[in-house]
């Protein structure tokens, strides 16, 4: 795999965008990828918008979802410090002032914007990194993206993530969550109501910031322009031992709901991720 994404680094990532334009007709206008999962989403989601505000968000979302594709191949190459001007930072203090106090750090996400765009400034945090990611079922799409975010930090299997971290937490680390998973039936302990829907969520997260007694910071990594992104750093909790059951995970929904209100096109919309409804787990 990356010997094929090999070439890209040859030319400016405006050449790539060309590309991009025409895997958008492609996978939008031609062969509709997921279109049906994703309008049901959008519909559910947004039950205040007619017909004409959604297509809006449809269209942009499938413009915003090549553009990500293309942008994630080309970062398997390029040299993160010429092009860390592409991030801009917010709040950032969030995030270095805890690490410099020797502070254990969870930070959290969904799948809105690029988050790939997260190594840009990752490698010029000084502490232990760690990026949680599911395991692929194809072994060289998990082998490329397990290189790709290796780059910035270090890659840890969900299924490694409690006992890694439990065992490092008096070594101050970072963990990098994209906490918006869908769990699978024997996982789904708590449900949240997250774009005007029930929604199951993963619990592990949570579990594990309050044993290690985290600081918890949200981050926000949406597209300002084509190419140019921002993160923005929010502390969500200073001490997750002291706060109560599921109030990380919930608040973690609430604030992921309110990026999504504000740009709604860079949510991750071919997910199938109100897939189980509650009364499906009902005796």
């Amino acid at each position: 795999m990356k010997l094929l994404t090999w070439p890209m680094q040859l030319f400016p990532l405006k050449f790539h965008y060309l590309i991009s334009d025409v895997l958008y007709v492609l996978i939008y206008r031609i062969v509709k990828y997921r279109i049906n999962v994703v309008r049901t989403n959008l519909t559910n989601s947004f039950p205040d918008k007619n017909l004409s505000e959604l297509k809006e968000i449809e269209k942009a979302f499938y413009h915003g979802f090549s553009d990500m594709f293309i942008e994630t191949l080309y970062f398997t190459h390029i040299n993160i410090c010429k092009h860390n001007k592409r991030l801009k930072l917010i709040n950032v203090e969030n995030l270095t002032n805890p690490i410099s106090q020797g502070r254990n750090v969870i930070v959290v996400a969904g799948h809105f914007g690029n988050w790939e765009f997260m190594q840009l400034f990752a490698k010029k945090i000084e502490t232990n990194k760690y990026f949680i990611y599911k395991k692929l079922n194809n072994k060289a799409f998990d082998r490329f993206y397990s290189d790709l975010r290796s780059r910035a930090a270090k890659p840890l299997e969900m299924k490694e993530t409690a006992r890694v971290l439990l065992s490092k937490s008096n070594h101050p680390f970072t963990a990098y969550f994209i906490s918006d998973q869908r769990p699978v039936p024997e996982e789904i302990k708590h449900w949240v109501t997250f774009m005007n829907q029930e929604t199951p969520v993963l619990l592990g997260t949570e579990k594990i910031a309050k044993k290690t007694n985290a600081v918890v910071v949200y981050l926000e990594v949406k597209k300002i322009k084509r190419g140019y992104h921002q993160a923005t750093f929010t502390t969500l909790c200073e001490s997750a031992s002291k706060t109560a059951t599921h109030e990380i995970t919930d608040r973690f929904f609430e604030m992921l709901e309110q990026s999504i209100n504000k740009s709604p096109d860079q949510y991750f919309w071919t997910h199938k991720r109100w897939k189980y409804k509650s009364e499906m787990f009902t005796n």
